[in-house]
């Protein structure tokens, strides 16, 4: 919801932009064709193929099944496929505009291609359709609202996340602004130590020279808390102030950074997407935030070793199942997919298809269950699309 609130942001500041004669002649063109409806849309679809327990589960999935699996292809097989809606259309019959916009990986998977290998747009099963839907555009060019969908992810990811973890009292924000810098020399130093890896990922997101440098993000980060997070200075309790503070704090953040997206003409008559090194430096130090104070959280490893080993158990069930014939396991939908599958590969997609659709309290009771950890039910549902 957070990510759709701020792609309509970005959609609607672009209208704007063009209606004020505020953008080159190309962009504006283009932003005339922009539909805010279809990039909160896209938006609000853009994670729904993430498994439970998220990249974890991901992982899992990749790593036991032949079929191969990934988020974001597995969002685009969920509203053009696996969506109930109707007999007769399959999935959520949205519109190819939103479903470009969908797209942040517009391409399908490529062995002999790095970035096409660990992220695309649809898999080979849902060819057709991505071919419908891809019509008249080029091979791995983004729509306008894919590159706003994916900015906004970018944004809410970074400022949501900050303001989450800093209430739960995981992100020390307090000690990050403080005057002797302790702590913001610690997470400078994991920064630096992570250097390599962040320019990898800016290389293969903008496509240049991969170009490492310990002190670009450090630099931010003094930037970022000397400057526009200082105002706090104490651990969140919870108080009037504290909380008025904290949604200031995140407006401001997410105003800025809407408004430094711009529209450009480029010299080889393209319109290109254009965001100042500071923000897109910002952005980055703020992601890392979580990924230092949370998922590299001692803590967090022996939850996720639980959560991976019910991933693990729930796909060795239903393999299992599959292969001895034991289809009643499956929730009836996947019974009448299992039967109609013409060869081992889909079978494994179905149960793909199942896992990754299932919420996290259902893959807990579906493993306690299995488990025989606490009594079964014949009240409680086999898991299965809503």
């Amino acid at each position: 919801m957070k990510v759709a609130q701020v792609a309509r942001g970005l959609a609607q500041r672009q209208k704007q932009l063009a209606a004020d004669d505020e953008l080159d002649p190309k962009a504006k063109e283009l932003v005339a064709s922009l539909d805010e409806d279809a990039t909160e849309a896209a938006a609000l679809a853009h994670d729904i193929g993430h498994p439970p327990f998220g990249h974890l589960a991901e992982r899992v999935l990749q790593e036991r099944s032949a079929a191969p699996f990934e988020g974001n292809p597995q969002s685009f097989r969920i509203v053009t496929r696996l969506a109930l809606r109707s007999v007769n259309i399959p999935g959520l019959n949205l519109t190819k505009r939103t479903l470009n916009g969908l797209l942040k990986y517009p391409w399908l998977r490529a062995e002999e291609s790095p970035q096409r290998s660990e992220k695309w747009g649809a898999y080979d099963g849902d060819r057709k359709t991505f071919e419908d839907v891809r019509s008249g555009l080029q091979d791995g060019e983004r729509t306008i609202e894919a590159w706003l969908m994916d900015w906004a992810d970018d944004v809410t990811y970074a400022v949501h996340d900050l303001d989450d973890f800093y209430r739960a009292g995981l992100v020390p924000l307090e000690r990050l602004t403080a005057t002797d810098k302790q702590e913001l020399s610690r997470f400078q130093d994991y920064l630096r130590s992570k250097a390599d890896r962040l320019a990898r990922a800016d290389a293969e997101e903008d496509g240049g020279e991969l170009v490492v440098d310990p002190e670009r993000y450090a630099q931010a980060a003094e930037h970022l808390f000397s400057g526009f997070v200082s105002s706090i200075r104490l651990p969140f309790s919870g108080k009037t102030e504290e909380r008025v503070n904290l949604r200031q704090l995140g407006s401001t953040l997410i105003g800025r950074y809407i408004a430094s997206l711009n529209l450009s003409d480029a010299e080889d008559g393209r319109v290109v997407l254009e965001i100042p090194d500071e923000v897109y430096d910002q952005i980055k130090v703020l992601k890392q935030l979580t990924w230092f104070y949370v998922i590299e959280r001692p803590s967090l490893a022996v939850m996720q070793r639980g959560q991976e080993k019910v991933i693990d158990t729930l796909y060795t069930l239903y393999r299992d199942a599959k292969d001895g014939g034991d289809i009643h396991v499956f929730p009836p939908v996947f019974q009448e997919r299992l039967e109609l599958a013409p060869n081992e590969t889909i079978k494994e997609r179905v149960i793909v298809d199942l896992i990754a659709g299932m919420t996290e309290s259902s893959a807990l009771e579906i493993y306690r269950q299995a488990e025989a950890i606490r009594d079964g039910s014949l009240m409680i549902r086999a898991a299965g699309p809503a």
